[in-house]
């Protein structure tokens, strides 16, 4: 297997099989377990985000769709600097979506080639290929919260000049 295809889950269910033969030592067991909370939590967090992600995409987007003469509405012939800025909040906010998606999407990267039944080792690479797709959701949820908080800001910031172009007129 290539180290760039998506592993099958019965190329690792072999793998653990195989360490299952002579018996799993309770260590291997704890950090398995340690390691499947990490990945539990990280999902959750990107999941919870991407919820978040979609409510303010649809607050940032109010600004721009609600009817003419709401209190929010933006008329982008008349105010297109306050219309382009809740549309970049709105593209800050799609872009962190897309790093959650693609955070819950990442896979472990496994190959089984060539280890032989040599436990050990199909330890380390199971370990390895879950460790690095970790990091990856890690660092992904990272950007994401980074985007999010930015896109965010940017919304807020054209919903209130919205508000006070209003209120001034």
């Amino acid at each position: 297997m290539s180290a760039h295809s998506q592993p099958s889950t019965r190329t690792m269910l072999r793998a653990f099989q195989q360490l299952h033969k002579e018996g799993l030592d309770p260590g291997f067991m704890a950090d398995v377990e340690l390691l499947r909370h990490k990945d539990l939590d990280l999902s959750v967090k990107l999941g919870a985000l991407l919820a978040f992600d979609a409510l303010i995409i649809g607050a940032g987007v109010l600004p721009i769709s609600a009817s003419p003469g709401a209190p929010l509405s933006v008329n982008a012939v008349t105010d297109p600097a306050i219309a382009v800025t809740a549309l970049v909040g709105v593209a800050l906010l799609a872009a962190s979506a897309f790093f959650c998606v693609r955070g819950v999407m990442i896979g472990e990267e496994f190959d089984d080639g060539g280890l032989n039944g040599d436990h050990k080792a199909i330890a380390q690479r199971l370990f390895a290929a879950y460790c690095v797709a970790i990091d990856g959701q890690a660092r992904l949820l990272g950007i994401a919260s980074r985007l999010t908080i930015a896109g965010g800001g940017v919304v807020a910031l054209a919903t209130v000049w919205a508000l006070l172009d209003k209120w001034m007129r």
